[in-house]
């Protein structure tokens, strides 16, 4: 059974999650982080911290409103961290609330308190543990039986006070169903146990959303708050201070999660004894729970408010008036520890792993805690463990993508010079650096444009806010023409100018003008040859014509004047 996931998102890998799990039972998965449930303590933290709001956790709202419309019997023990919600006097206006919305009875958590601190107060009497760790939190539970299970021995088998409350409502009304209202989702976890009586776990969050669907309102009664010691175990260190102290043991107050780890590390190692360690995984208890942690609930309001509903006089806090259960109950708890059955590598295989982080040597090793974990080593482990991905290793991807791009840039055929709106060079690719010939420019990077090229269109694209323009330029140091193509990336603050050398293009073009012109030349002078030629073929015709003309008439004139002799010569005939 799961009890808090991640709802499917986009992941926008930030691994804040990873990077605030204290237990690392985080699992990143083709880009997506996944809540290992055999690991997880509930502390909340990673659904807390996740800009992308994805949690998804196990909601019995609906369940309960079903149960009460078939006419259940519910009874809710209500964390005293209500009082850091709703009020010190809050109590009387809850309970008024929820018997309106169907439960049959209400109760505060703190009475299931009171018999975990006289169950504690024996046991210190007694005298037989050198350490004891409470049990009131869940979460510090779970973190012993699953990551410090060498420790089961100092933790106390106590029921929690949730327990301990149903265990103590359920002899009282068998055929009741316990419903416990709490700032978070840890006690969950202890539905599962044999000993519990409790069925169903809601938060503050979702009592807050159950009572706004019904329009209700908690009103705060400060003026009839009647103190009991036992709603000081909602603050850390609380159970400790009204406990009734055996000299024999040191009482010390431990909060936040990181602060246990610390501690129970501390344990391990065998130098504390004769010491009672109350352990909570939020900072300043129950009151700093997820409940609290994402709204704008005063920790330092809702100390002064839990104080004023517990303690009456400070400086008499032993006598002061507590909740009166005589009954006497079996608070004894089977907590059985267990091992997360996990695979390490070899000190090879963890080199193999590092050199494809590309850490391969130990001054790439940069432990720079982006992906989450707090070594480049022991990310290493987690991507063994199939916890983490090669990918999760920022400066690698930086870099990686950096060597990419350089070597994309690099391969182009045309020259790219990027400028800030300063219009100072910040890179070449290798064809700029082999035109411009900047081994002799070493320097250039951060210098003016200008030094390479006119920076006109530059200073035009800057001024008016143009996002391209396109131009072609002639460079007189290096002799040749350039096309530009000017892209303005205003949301990063640079220009990428792109070229391409076409001085052969144009030597070429101006070559074939040239060609074109003496082409033309030639093709002129050979149609005024040609036309000075027919001018002489013209004029030489013109007199062969007109001699043939002379000839012909000469002719004609002869054969007339033979025809008109031979007429008179022929004789007369006479008939």
């Amino acid at each position: 059974m799961w009890i808090l996931r991640f709802k499917p998102v986009d992941c926008k890998n930030c691994y804040k999650c990873v990077r605030n799990c204290p237990v690392k039972a985080i699992r990143v998965k083709n880009h997506q982080a996944q809540i290992m449930q055999d690991a997880c303590i509930l502390c909340e933290k990673c659904t807390i911290v996740c800009p992308q709001h994805a949690k998804a956790e196990k909601n019995d709202v609906p369940s309960l409103k079903r149960m009460i419309a078939e006419g259940r019997e519910l009874v809710a023990s209500v964390n005293s961290a209500y009082i850091a919600k709703y009020g010190a006097g809050s109590f009387p206006s809850l309970r008024k609330a929820l018997l309106e919305l169907g439960f049959s009875d209400v109760r505060e958590g703190a009475e299931g308190a009171y018999l975990v601190k006289r169950e504690y107060e024996r046991l210190l009497e007694e005298g037989e543990k050198d350490v004891m760790i409470s049990s009131i939190c869940p979460s510090v539970v779970r973190l012993v039986k699953i990551h410090y299970p060498e420790l089961m021995d100092s933790l106390l088998s106590v029921l929690s006070p949730m327990q301990a409350h149903g265990k103590y409502l359920k002899e009282q009304n068998r055929e009741c169903t316990l419903v416990y209202i709490s700032p978070c989702i840890s006690p969950i976890a202890e539905l599962n146990e044999q000993i519990n009586d409790v069925s169903y776990v809601i938060s503050f969050d979702e009592l807050d959303d159950w009572l706004a669907e019904n329009q209700m309102c908690i009103e705060d009664e400060k003026e009839n708050v009647e103190p009991r010691l036992s709603r000081m175990r909602a603050l850390g260190g609380g159970m400790s201070r009204i406990m009734k102290k055996n000299p024999k043991y040191s009482y010390m107050n431990i909060e936040g999660i990181d602060n246990c780890i610390r501690v129970l590390n501390e344990l391990k190692e065998g130098n504390i004894h004769h010491c009672f360690l109350e352990l909570n995984a939020c900072d300043g208890g129950c009151i700093g729970g997820p409940s609290f942690q994402t709204s704008k609930v005063c920790r330092l309001q809702s100390q002064l408010e839990l104080e004023k509903a517990s303690i009456s006089d400070a400086s008499n806090i032993e006598n002061g008036k507590d909740f009166d259960i005589s009954e006497e109950i079996n608070m004894s708890r089977g907590i059985i520890g267990r091992v997360v059955e996990e695979s390490y590598p070899t000190e090879e295989e963890l080199h193999e792993i590092l050199v494809k982080m590309g850490k391969t040597s130990p001054l790439k090793e940069l432990n720079c805690g982006a992906c989450g974990y707090n070594t480049c080593r022991e990310k290493a482990i987690a991507i063994f463990q199939n916890k983490a991905e090669v990918s999760m290793c920022m400066p690698y991807m930086r870099e990686r993508e950096a060597s990419y791009a350089n070597k994309i840039i690099n391969a182009m055929p045309g020259m790219l010079v990027t400028v800030n709106t300063e219009l100072n060079v910040i890179q070449l690719n290798k064809a700029a650096m082999d035109l411009f010939d900047i081994r002799r420019k070493k320097s250039i990077i951060g210098q003016p444009v200008s030094e390479l090229m006119d920076d006109y269109a530059f200073v035009n694209m800057l001024s008016y806010g143009k996002t391209f323009s396109q131009d072609q330029i002639f460079v007189e140091e290096f002799k040749v023409y350039l096309d530009r193509v000017l892209t303005y990336d205003k949301s990063n603050g640079l220009i990428i100018c792109i070229m391409k050398n076409v001085t052969k293009e144009i030597a070429q073009q101006q070559e074939i003008q040239r060609t074109r012109i003496v082409a033309a030349r030639m093709a002129d002078k050979l149609a005024d040859e040609q036309l000075r030629i027919v001018h002489k073929i013209a004029e030489l015709l013109g007199e062969t014509a007109a001699d043939t003309k002379v000839a012909v008439e000469n002719l004609k004139e002869t054969i007339l004047a033979e025809k008109k002799e031979e007429k008179r010569e022929k004789p007369e005939v006479w008939l």
